[in-house]
């Protein structure tokens, strides 16, 4: 009797720490960049177009509350991004690659990447490009999580599939654009976060709760008997 009402006790903990631990990884809100923090390709003075502008929402036919939102629907709904170079950003003139590496302002568990193409050229979106997360801003240590191929078709949201890790910095090495010599154009650009790493309990905490759970369990199986 007493083995069977630990075995139960145990089952229950063992279905709530996973259920815990498998809605942080899943919680999905859309997240805007907090700053970049270095940029390898330079700005295009000739319409404003500085690094805010990626970042900003200022371009977008409707916009959210970062961290608020739920990521799927939010990039779902048919929002689209202006054609204005005024509210997007343009690299330098004839920087076609090149790297930004972004601080999200925290430890996040990082799932999906949003990007709206922007500007008057269109063909001089982003093609091949790859994603770096870090905890460090140096990225001495680091996880590959993507190459991808943009789109020139359109201004709508474009949603790339990360391999999930949890990091502070994304580091944007974009390779290659459409074939437009001017300069490398990025509409906006935001991620698909769950919650704070910070804010979560640590595994090894969780464990010893449970550990604790069980053992006034038992003592109180005893006290019955």
């Amino acid at each position: 009797m007493k083995v069977k009402f630990l075995k139960a006790t145990f089952a229950s903990l063992i279905i709530l720490l996973t259920s815990t631990l498998s809605g942080v990884a899943n919680a999905g809100v859309i997240l805007s960049i907090d700053s970049v923090i270095e940029n390898s390709m330079g700005e295009n003075n000739c319409c404003n177009d500085f690094l805010v502008d990626m970042l900003n929402q200022q371009g977008l036919s409707s916009n959210y509350v970062s961290g608020v939102p739920d990521f799927a629907t939010f990039t779902s709904s048919g929002v689209t991004h202006s054609a204005s170079d005024a509210t997007s950003w343009l690299s330098a003139q004839s920087v076609l690659s090149g790297y930004l590496i972004f601080d999200l302002g925290a430890e996040y568990s990082i799932n999906n990447f949003v990007m709206w193409n922007g500007a008057g050229g269109i063909n001089a979106s982003v093609n091949g490009f790859s994603l770096t997360t870090s905890l460090v801003s140096d990225f001495s240590v680091s996880t590959a999580v993507g190459s991808f191929n943009g789109q020139q078709d359109n201004y709508d949201a474009t949603v790339y599939g990360m391999t999930n890790s949890f990091a502070r910095y994304v580091r944007l090495d974009i390779e290659s654009t459409f074939g437009n010599s001017c300069c490398t154009a990025i509409g906006e650009i935001a991620f698909d976060v769950g919650a704070r790493v910070n804010s979560v309990p640590e595994p090894s905490t969780l464990v010893i709760f449970a550990l604790s759970i069980l053992g006034l369990a038992s003592r109180r199986f005893k006290k019955q008997s």
